[in-house]
């Protein structure tokens, strides 16, 4: 057992999917209709996807002693996300691994996808309010099936408009052309959260969480070291990914690791994404 308990959170990006519920509503009568966590396309992950969830999963926990880690599993409301996390939990238990449980897992579809043991988290939800927000930067290669024809036209226009700007500098992504043209969108969609704007919010909201969990486990007592694993979306990272690692996306079930260092003269979080580390804050 180790001599004092060590706080560790990674957050993993989730598995290939396909996308199921986003590409409903942009073919649907109403293709600028919120995102409804309960009202869920499952499953959402491919067959490919589900492969490399599991295999990214066995290297994950093999890395890893069972006899004196404990882990912890939250996850964004979306289906892929929770699926991903679904896979690593299972193959946790089959390593001999203890799972926490949370008090509540806080939504429907993480009570079923989950097993109860998955807590969702709206820090880690990209929750949309209108899904335009989100298909607008979908690179050509997969833009299909959007219903314009449903579109008021001023919304038509704003969405042409929007458009044009990717297609003449499309980065073949939709992390990448959300982090290079996200600035330019909210001019067009003010509602749009910029890779910025999430940076401020969603990634400082995770760092927060982050030394909360440190102390939450110190404060515990536990022998074991704990593992916080957060499934999620690549979004609220980019510009983290960019400012502290000089690094562009995240690939599906990549991890990008957090952890207090106490040793720091400031008590930093450190973080570590493909082999580099640096001081957070």
């Amino acid at each position: 057992m180790p001599e004092q308990p060590h706080f560790e959170a990674d957050f993993v990006r989730h598995s290939v999917s396909g996308y199921r519920s986003y590409a409903e509503i942009a073919g649907s009568e109403n293709p600028t209709a919120p995102f409804d966590p309960e009202q869920q396309l499952i499953p959402d992950l491919t067959e490919a996807g589900k492969a490399l969830a599991e295999l990214e999963a066995e290297k994950f926990f093999a890395a890893l002693d069972p006899q004196d880690t404990t882990v912890f599993f939250v996850s964004s409301n979306e289906a892929r996300a929770l699926e991903t996390a679904n896979i690593y939990r299972k193959i946790a238990h089959e390593k001999g691994f203890e799972v926490q449980r949370p008090e509540h897992v806080r939504s429907e579809i993480a009570a079923q996808i989950g097993g109860g043991e998955i807590r969702t988290l709206d820090t880690l939800s990209p929750n949309y309010t209108n899904m335009l927000y989100s298909t607008i930067f979908n690179p050509e290669k997969t833009l299909a099936g959007v219903n314009i024809d449903a579109m008021d036209a001023d919304t038509k226009r704003k969405w042409d408009e929007g458009r044009a700007i990717i297609q003449a500098d499309d980065r073949g992504s939709w992390g990448a052309n959300f982090h290079a043209h996200s600035v330019a969108m909210k001019e067009i969609f003010p509602e749009i959260k910029t890779s910025g704007e999430l940076f401020e919010t969603s990634f400082k909201n995770m760092m927060r969480l982050v030394r909360f969990g440190q102390k939450k486990t110190e404060e515990a007592g536990t022998e074991k070291n704990v593992k916080v694993l957060g499934f999620s979306h690549e979004n609220y990272v980019l510009a983290a990914l960019e400012r502290y690692f000089q690094e562009q996306g995240m690939k599906n079930c990549e991890v990008i690791r957090f952890a207090v260092d106490d040793a720091a003269e400031k008590s930093a979080i450190r973080g570590t994404f493909r082999g580099k580390t640096a001081d957070i804050e």
